[in-house]
Protein backbone atom coordinates (compact mmCIF):
# COMPACT_ATOMS: atom_id res chain seq x y z
CA UNK A 1 0.00 0.00 0.00
CA UNK A 2 1.29 3.36 -0.71
CA UNK A 3 1.34 5.76 2.24
CA UNK A 4 2.67 9.69 2.42
CA UNK A 5 5.36 8.79 5.01
CA UNK A 6 7.37 5.99 3.02
CA UNK A 7 6.72 7.83 0.00
CA UNK A 8 8.12 11.18 1.05
CA UNK A 9 11.31 9.40 3.04
CA UNK A 10 12.61 8.36 -0.30
CA UNK A 11 13.02 11.81 -1.89
CA UNK A 12 16.16 11.91 0.08
CA UNK A 13 17.60 9.28 -1.75
CA UNK A 14 19.95 6.70 -0.44
CA UNK A 15 23.13 4.82 -2.40
CA UNK A 16 22.20 1.78 -3.78
CA UNK A 17 23.85 -1.29 -2.08
CA UNK A 18 26.40 -3.12 -4.03
CA UNK A 19 25.25 -5.79 -6.66
CA UNK A 20 27.98 -7.93 -6.75
CA UNK A 21 27.81 -11.35 -5.76
CA UNK A 22 28.35 -14.71 -6.82
CA UNK A 23 26.03 -16.49 -9.67
CA UNK A 24 23.53 -19.42 -8.73
CA UNK A 25 24.51 -22.62 -10.39
CA UNK A 26 26.70 -24.05 -12.70
CA UNK A 27 25.15 -24.31 -16.10
CA UNK A 28 26.68 -21.96 -18.80
CA UNK A 29 25.15 -19.09 -19.45
CA UNK A 30 22.22 -18.55 -22.25
CA UNK A 31 22.34 -16.10 -24.97
CA UNK A 32 19.18 -14.55 -24.18
CA UNK A 33 16.42 -14.56 -21.93
CA UNK A 34 12.62 -13.87 -22.43
CA UNK A 35 10.55 -11.17 -20.94
CA UNK A 36 6.64 -11.10 -21.33
CA UNK A 37 5.84 -7.03 -21.41
CA UNK A 38 3.72 -4.28 -22.87
CA UNK A 39 4.05 -3.86 -26.73
CA UNK A 40 3.63 -0.24 -28.32
CA UNK A 41 5.42 2.74 -27.05
CA UNK A 42 5.67 0.83 -23.19
CA UNK A 43 7.70 -1.77 -24.58
CA UNK A 44 10.13 0.36 -26.60
CA UNK A 45 10.48 1.94 -23.66
CA UNK A 46 11.63 -1.19 -21.56
CA UNK A 47 13.45 -2.12 -24.54
CA UNK A 48 15.56 1.00 -24.84
CA UNK A 49 16.34 1.43 -21.10
CA UNK A 50 15.69 -1.30 -18.88
CA UNK A 51 16.74 -4.61 -21.41
CA UNK A 52 19.26 -2.18 -22.27
CA UNK A 53 20.49 -1.67 -18.73
CA UNK A 54 20.61 -5.74 -18.13
CA UNK A 55 22.24 -6.22 -21.60
CA UNK A 56 25.32 -3.91 -20.58
CA UNK A 57 25.31 -5.43 -16.96
CA UNK A 58 25.49 -8.75 -18.26
CA UNK A 59 25.75 -9.66 -21.82
CA UNK A 60 22.56 -11.03 -22.26
CA UNK A 61 20.25 -9.91 -24.55
CA UNK A 62 16.76 -10.00 -24.17
CA UNK A 63 13.89 -11.38 -26.18
CA UNK A 64 10.55 -9.22 -25.45
CA UNK A 65 7.15 -11.42 -25.65
CA UNK A 66 4.72 -8.33 -26.43
CA UNK A 67 2.10 -11.10 -27.85
CA UNK A 68 -0.50 -11.52 -24.78
CA UNK A 69 -2.59 -9.12 -22.16
CA UNK A 70 -1.58 -9.37 -18.65
CA UNK A 71 -4.39 -12.27 -17.92
CA UNK A 72 -3.09 -14.54 -21.05
CA UNK A 73 0.38 -13.90 -19.51
CA UNK A 74 -0.78 -15.71 -16.58
CA UNK A 75 -2.05 -18.46 -18.31
CA UNK A 76 0.91 -18.80 -20.74
CA UNK A 77 2.61 -19.00 -17.38
CA UNK A 78 0.51 -21.61 -16.06
CA UNK A 79 0.65 -23.78 -18.99
CA UNK A 80 5.01 -23.52 -19.13
CA UNK A 81 5.18 -24.99 -15.59
CA UNK A 82 6.43 -28.41 -16.84
CA UNK A 83 9.08 -27.08 -18.78
CA UNK A 84 8.82 -23.29 -18.82
CA UNK A 85 10.04 -21.16 -21.69
CA UNK A 86 9.82 -17.54 -19.77
CA UNK A 87 12.04 -16.24 -17.01
CA UNK A 88 10.54 -12.57 -16.08
CA UNK A 89 6.88 -10.92 -16.45
CA UNK A 90 5.50 -7.75 -16.34
CA UNK A 91 2.21 -7.50 -14.33
CA UNK A 92 0.49 -4.70 -12.28
CA UNK A 93 -0.19 -4.65 -8.68
CA UNK A 94 -4.17 -5.73 -9.89
CA UNK A 95 -2.90 -9.07 -11.56
CA UNK A 96 0.02 -10.49 -9.17
CA UNK A 97 -2.49 -11.79 -6.79
CA UNK A 98 -4.48 -13.98 -9.60
CA UNK A 99 -0.22 -14.54 -10.37
CA UNK A 100 0.52 -15.76 -6.71
CA UNK A 101 -2.75 -17.90 -6.80
CA UNK A 102 -1.93 -19.90 -10.15
CA UNK A 103 1.31 -20.44 -8.96
CA UNK A 104 3.52 -18.63 -11.84
CA UNK A 105 5.75 -16.82 -9.90
CA UNK A 106 8.39 -17.51 -7.87
CA UNK A 107 9.10 -16.50 -4.16
CA UNK A 108 11.89 -13.64 -4.13
CA UNK A 109 14.78 -14.02 -1.69
CA UNK A 110 15.14 -10.59 -0.53
CA UNK A 111 18.56 -11.60 0.83
CA UNK A 112 19.90 -12.59 -3.00
CA UNK A 113 23.53 -10.71 -3.46
CA UNK A 114 21.96 -9.97 -7.20
CA UNK A 115 19.26 -7.79 -5.27
CA UNK A 116 21.36 -4.74 -4.40
CA UNK A 117 18.92 -2.02 -6.24
CA UNK A 118 16.18 -3.95 -5.03
CA UNK A 119 17.24 -3.60 -1.18
CA UNK A 120 16.76 0.35 -1.84
CA UNK A 121 13.22 0.20 -2.45
CA UNK A 122 10.52 2.23 -0.47
CA UNK A 123 9.72 -0.25 1.88
CA UNK A 124 5.99 0.16 1.36
CA UNK A 125 6.18 -1.49 -1.72
CA UNK A 126 7.77 -4.58 -0.97
CA UNK A 127 6.10 -8.14 -2.28
CA UNK A 128 7.16 -11.35 -1.83
CA UNK A 129 6.35 -12.48 -5.38
CA UNK A 130 7.42 -9.35 -7.46
CA UNK A 131 9.14 -6.23 -7.91
CA UNK A 132 7.39 -3.21 -8.51
CA UNK A 133 9.21 -0.33 -10.07
CA UNK A 134 6.72 2.40 -11.30
CA UNK A 135 3.52 4.03 -9.92
CA UNK A 136 1.25 6.34 -10.40
CA UNK A 137 -2.83 7.17 -9.49
CA UNK A 138 -5.58 6.85 -11.43
CA UNK A 139 -7.91 10.02 -12.07
CA UNK A 140 -9.62 11.81 -15.28
CA UNK A 141 -8.39 13.27 -17.60
CA UNK A 142 -9.49 15.88 -19.71
CA UNK A 143 -10.01 18.60 -22.40
CA UNK A 144 -10.16 22.20 -20.97
CA UNK A 145 -11.41 23.49 -24.23
CA UNK A 146 -14.04 20.75 -25.35
CA UNK A 147 -15.46 20.38 -21.56
CA UNK A 148 -16.81 23.74 -20.08
CA UNK A 149 -17.48 22.31 -16.42
CA UNK A 150 -14.14 20.58 -14.97
CA UNK A 151 -15.32 17.51 -13.69
CA UNK A 152 -13.75 16.97 -9.88
CA UNK A 153 -14.54 13.05 -9.32
CA UNK A 154 -15.46 10.07 -10.92
CA UNK A 155 -19.30 10.32 -10.73
CA UNK A 156 -18.53 13.25 -13.30
CA UNK A 157 -18.09 10.65 -16.35
CA UNK A 158 -21.76 9.89 -15.99
CA UNK A 159 -22.84 13.60 -17.07
CA UNK A 160 -25.00 13.67 -19.85
CA UNK A 161 -23.20 15.78 -22.04
CA UNK A 162 -19.84 13.49 -22.16
CA UNK A 163 -22.40 10.82 -23.90
CA UNK A 164 -20.60 9.01 -26.67
CA UNK A 165 -17.03 10.99 -25.89
CA UNK A 166 -15.53 9.18 -23.04
CA UNK A 167 -12.47 6.79 -23.41
CA UNK A 168 -12.73 3.67 -20.62
CA UNK A 169 -10.35 0.93 -20.62
CA UNK A 170 -12.57 -2.47 -21.69
CA UNK A 171 -12.23 -5.60 -19.52
CA UNK A 172 -9.37 -7.59 -20.97
CA UNK A 173 -7.67 -4.29 -20.08
CA UNK A 174 -4.86 -4.50 -17.22
CA UNK A 175 -7.44 -2.24 -15.47
CA UNK A 176 -10.71 -3.21 -16.96
CA UNK A 177 -12.38 -4.87 -14.13
CA UNK A 178 -11.50 -0.84 -12.32
CA UNK A 179 -15.21 0.42 -13.57
CA UNK A 180 -16.79 -1.93 -10.75
CA UNK A 181 -15.33 -0.13 -8.01
CA UNK A 182 -15.10 3.18 -9.71
CA UNK A 183 -18.74 3.27 -10.26
CA UNK A 184 -19.15 2.49 -6.63
CA UNK A 185 -17.22 4.87 -5.76
CA UNK A 186 -19.10 7.37 -8.07
CA UNK A 187 -22.47 5.63 -6.31
CA UNK A 188 -20.57 7.17 -3.00
CA UNK A 189 -20.28 3.60 -1.81
CA UNK A 190 -17.25 1.47 -0.95
CA UNK A 191 -14.88 0.04 -4.00
CA UNK A 192 -16.22 -3.72 -2.72
CA UNK A 193 -19.71 -2.84 -3.55
CA UNK A 194 -20.24 -4.90 -6.50
CA UNK A 195 -23.82 -4.22 -6.76
CA UNK A 196 -23.47 -0.40 -7.16
CA UNK A 197 -20.72 -1.11 -9.35
CA UNK A 198 -22.57 -2.69 -11.92
CA UNK A 199 -25.47 -0.42 -11.38
CA UNK A 200 -23.50 2.15 -12.24
CA UNK A 201 -21.82 -0.05 -15.12
CA UNK A 202 -24.99 -0.09 -16.64
CA UNK A 203 -25.90 3.21 -16.49
CA UNK A 204 -22.13 3.70 -18.10
CA UNK A 205 -23.30 1.64 -21.09
CA UNK A 206 -26.13 4.47 -21.88
CA UNK A 207 -23.42 6.89 -22.03
CA UNK A 208 -21.81 4.91 -25.43
CA UNK A 209 -18.27 5.35 -24.10
CA UNK A 210 -15.33 4.61 -26.43
CA UNK A 211 -14.30 1.26 -24.48
CA UNK A 212 -10.37 0.25 -25.43
CA UNK A 213 -7.91 -2.96 -24.58
CA UNK A 214 -4.51 -0.38 -24.24
CA UNK A 215 -3.64 2.87 -22.59
CA UNK A 216 -1.94 3.69 -25.45
CA UNK A 217 -5.81 3.99 -27.32
CA UNK A 218 -7.17 6.21 -24.02
CA UNK A 219 -4.24 8.61 -24.83
CA UNK A 220 -4.96 8.33 -28.57
CA UNK A 221 -8.18 9.10 -28.10
CA UNK A 222 -7.33 12.15 -26.08
CA UNK A 223 -5.04 13.18 -27.81
CA UNK A 224 -7.37 13.41 -31.24
CA UNK A 225 -10.25 14.88 -29.54
CA UNK A 226 -12.42 11.74 -30.15
CA UNK A 227 -12.92 11.86 -26.75
CA UNK A 228 -13.55 14.81 -24.35
CA UNK A 229 -12.96 12.63 -21.06
CA UNK A 230 -11.90 9.39 -19.74
CA UNK A 231 -9.90 7.25 -17.26
CA UNK A 232 -5.79 8.11 -17.29
CA UNK A 233 -2.76 7.92 -14.65
CA UNK A 234 -1.79 11.23 -13.83
CA UNK A 235 1.33 9.84 -15.24
CA UNK A 236 0.52 9.57 -18.90
CA UNK A 237 -2.20 12.64 -18.78
CA UNK A 238 1.13 14.36 -19.02
CA UNK A 239 2.64 13.13 -21.93
CA UNK A 240 -0.76 13.69 -23.59
CA UNK A 241 -0.49 17.10 -22.30
CA UNK A 242 2.46 17.16 -24.52
CA UNK A 243 0.93 16.39 -27.27
CA UNK A 244 -2.50 18.67 -26.97
CA UNK A 245 -1.94 21.29 -24.46
CA UNK A 246 -5.72 21.72 -23.94
CA UNK A 247 -5.42 18.19 -22.04
CA UNK A 248 -5.94 18.72 -17.79
CA UNK A 249 -5.75 16.06 -15.13
CA UNK A 250 -8.37 15.96 -12.03
CA UNK A 251 -7.61 13.91 -8.67
CA UNK A 252 -11.08 12.60 -7.89
CA UNK A 253 -12.76 14.18 -5.01
CA UNK A 254 -13.66 10.27 -3.94
CA UNK A 255 -10.09 9.45 -4.30
CA UNK A 256 -7.10 8.49 -6.36
CA UNK A 257 -6.92 5.36 -7.41
CA UNK A 258 -2.69 3.93 -6.55
CA UNK A 259 -1.61 1.93 -9.57
CA UNK A 260 1.62 -0.17 -9.82
CA UNK A 261 3.24 -1.77 -12.52
CA UNK A 262 6.59 -4.16 -11.94
CA UNK A 263 8.19 -7.66 -12.86
CA UNK A 264 8.29 -11.10 -11.50
CA UNK A 265 10.14 -14.21 -11.92
CA UNK A 266 8.22 -17.07 -14.14
CA UNK A 267 8.13 -20.40 -11.99
CA UNK A 268 10.37 -23.02 -13.06
CA UNK A 269 12.30 -20.46 -15.22
CA UNK A 270 15.60 -22.27 -16.14
CA UNK A 271 17.53 -18.86 -15.33
CA UNK A 272 16.84 -17.80 -12.00
CA UNK A 273 20.08 -16.02 -11.66
CA UNK A 274 19.73 -13.65 -14.39
CA UNK A 275 16.16 -12.96 -13.60
CA UNK A 276 16.95 -12.09 -10.77
CA UNK A 277 19.65 -9.49 -12.07
CA UNK A 278 16.42 -8.38 -14.54
CA UNK A 279 14.74 -7.17 -11.56
CA UNK A 280 17.51 -5.92 -9.96
CA UNK A 281 18.34 -3.72 -13.04
CA UNK A 282 14.66 -2.63 -12.61
CA UNK A 283 15.04 -1.23 -9.74
CA UNK A 284 18.68 0.97 -10.50
CA UNK A 285 18.01 4.45 -9.46
CA UNK A 286 20.04 5.31 -13.09
CA UNK A 287 17.34 3.83 -14.72
CA UNK A 288 14.12 4.16 -13.51
CA UNK A 289 14.50 8.28 -14.75
CA UNK A 290 13.67 7.11 -18.30
CA UNK A 291 10.07 6.09 -17.06
CA UNK A 292 9.50 9.80 -15.74
CA UNK A 293 11.04 11.01 -18.80
CA UNK A 294 8.88 9.30 -21.08
CA UNK A 295 5.35 8.32 -19.10
CA UNK A 296 5.77 10.46 -15.85
CA UNK A 297 6.20 7.34 -13.92
CA UNK A 298 7.65 8.11 -10.38
CA UNK A 299 10.36 5.07 -9.83
CA UNK A 300 10.13 3.09 -6.75
CA UNK A 301 14.18 3.38 -5.40
CA UNK A 302 14.35 5.70 -2.82
CA UNK A 303 17.23 7.36 -4.52
CA UNK A 304 15.16 7.39 -7.89
CA UNK A 305 14.30 11.43 -7.20
CA UNK A 306 17.25 12.79 -6.52
CA UNK A 307 18.11 11.77 -10.37
CA UNK A 308 15.17 13.84 -11.52
CA UNK A 309 15.38 17.31 -13.41
CA UNK A 310 13.17 19.58 -10.38
CA UNK A 311 10.44 19.54 -13.54
CA UNK A 312 9.90 16.22 -13.71
CA UNK A 313 9.84 16.03 -9.65
CA UNK A 314 7.05 18.23 -9.37
CA UNK A 315 5.34 15.60 -11.71
CA UNK A 316 6.35 12.67 -9.73
CA UNK A 317 5.44 14.35 -6.36
CA UNK A 318 1.76 14.01 -5.13
CA UNK A 319 0.16 16.30 -2.47
CA UNK A 320 -0.26 15.17 1.20
CA UNK A 321 -3.99 15.49 0.58
CA UNK A 322 -4.11 13.39 -2.21
CA UNK A 323 -2.18 11.04 -0.69
CA UNK A 324 -4.25 10.52 2.50
CA UNK A 325 -7.42 10.14 0.14
CA UNK A 326 -6.08 7.17 -1.88
CA UNK A 327 -8.30 4.87 -2.71
CA UNK A 328 -6.66 1.47 -2.33
CA UNK A 329 -8.46 -1.36 -4.05
CA UNK A 330 -8.28 -4.93 -2.37
CA UNK A 331 -6.60 -6.99 -5.16
CA UNK A 332 -7.23 -9.92 -3.95
CA UNK A 333 -10.68 -9.72 -3.62
CA UNK A 334 -10.66 -8.66 -6.92
CA UNK A 335 -8.19 -11.71 -8.17
CA UNK A 336 -11.06 -13.74 -6.99
CA UNK A 337 -13.72 -11.78 -8.52
CA UNK A 338 -12.29 -11.04 -11.77
CA UNK A 339 -14.23 -14.22 -13.91
CA UNK A 340 -17.08 -13.57 -12.66
CA UNK A 341 -16.48 -9.47 -13.00
CA UNK A 342 -15.62 -10.09 -17.08
CA UNK A 343 -18.77 -12.22 -17.41
CA UNK A 344 -20.82 -10.16 -16.09
CA UNK A 345 -19.21 -7.21 -17.49
CA UNK A 346 -19.12 -8.65 -21.06
CA UNK A 347 -23.28 -9.33 -20.70
CA UNK A 348 -23.68 -5.78 -19.20
CA UNK A 349 -22.10 -4.01 -22.06
CA UNK A 350 -23.49 -6.48 -24.86
CA UNK A 351 -26.65 -5.86 -23.61
CA UNK A 352 -26.31 -2.30 -23.59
Amino acid sequence: MLNRRSILAGAGGVAAASTLGARAGAQARPSSIVVMTWGGQWGDVIRDNLDAGFEKRTGVKVVQDRSSTPVERITKLKIGLSDQKIDCVQLHDGLVPLAIKQGVLEKLDRNSPRFGNVRGMIPSFWNDYWVPHIYSVLGICWNTKLVKNPPTSYADLWKPEFRGRIVLPEVSHSIGTYIIPVGALAAGKGPKDEAAGFEMLKKMTDQRPIWVKDTDSIMNALRTEEAMVGLLYKSQSWTVKGWNPAIDWAYPKEGGIPYVSGTGIAKGTKNLALAEEYLDVSMDPDVQPAFMKAYNYPGTHQGMLSRLTPELQARAEFTKEQLDRLAVLDHDFMSDKRGEWTQRWNRVVAGG
